[in-house]
């Protein structure tokens, strides 16, 4: 496998098949311990190295799990009670399919080949507009949202990720990056600066999001009259000290 390869592919996925946050955090943790031994087809990682690395509960860890392997992210076989339970990535890199288009041209019906290749690329298309129209973007992925913002995912954040979208949810999670980017504000320090005070404003939904930050300017103005207004009033009193 190709790591780089198989993240892309996966954003691309995801798009089409969505996940989740707890299901694409674990398939990140899930393709870290695939990557350590050495991408083999078939690798065993013991519940509990999982639940830890990744941070999951164990009831959110079964429901991630049954979900990757519903929507054929991985394969997946329980161990008996003295066996390490065992997983399979499957890789979302359409190899396969090039292989076999290249195989049917070599075997003589490029025509064939050709309407086929373009009706997949049509559906995929259609398929790919359709979920972007669906959400315009507040159906996304906020690791896939984060990765082509912010940076790199690493553990460690896709974690943070993990924690705030399941304190908060992934919708507002997705609202507060957006905002950060819109103030070119590139850090997720400032997108938990949002998140906390959303949490303590009991803010629930974006119509919430609105209200709030639509009273923001109000309170920031307000401030600054009020420091305009200290500054006048020492100016004054020092004017008078010095008559």
């Amino acid at each position: 496998m190709n790591y780089l390869k198989e993240i892309n592919a996966f954003h691309d996925e995801v798009e089409l098949n969505s996940l989740s946050a707890s299901a694409s955090l674990l398939w990140y943790v899930l393709m870290q311990f695939n990557n350590k031994t050495g991408w083999k087809k078939e690798f065993t990682v013991p519940t509990a190295a999982i639940l830890v690395k990744s941070g999951l509960s164990e009831s959110t860890f079964l429901r991630a799990r049954k979900e990757l392997e519903e929507k054929r992210y991985i394969l997946f076989q329980s161990g008996s009670r003295h066996q390490t339970p065992g997983y399979q990535m499957i890789s979302q890199v359409k190899d396969k399919e090039i292989g076999q288009v290249e195989d049917i041209v070599k075997e003589g019906a490029a025509d064939e080949v050709k309407d086929e290749t373009e009706d997949s690329a049509t559906d995929s298309f259609k398929r790919k507009e359709r979920k972007r129209k669906e959400g315009e973007g507040g159906g996304r992925n906020p690791f896939a949202f984060y990765e082509q913002n912010f940076g790199m995912l690493t553990p460690f954040m896709a974690e943070k990720l993990t924690d705030w979208c399941r304190r908060i949810s992934d919708e507002l999670v997705m609202e507060a990056m957006k905002i950060a980017t819109q103030h070119n504000k590139l850090f997720f320090n400032y997108c938990e600066g949002i998140l906390k005070r959303w949490e303590n404003q009991q803010v629930k939904t974006l119509a919430d999001v609105e209200r709030v930050e639509a009273k923001t300017p109000n309170k920031k103005r307000k401030k600054e009259e009020r420091t305009s207004e200290l500054k006048r009033m020492v100016n004054e009193y020092r004017k008078e000290r010095q008559a």
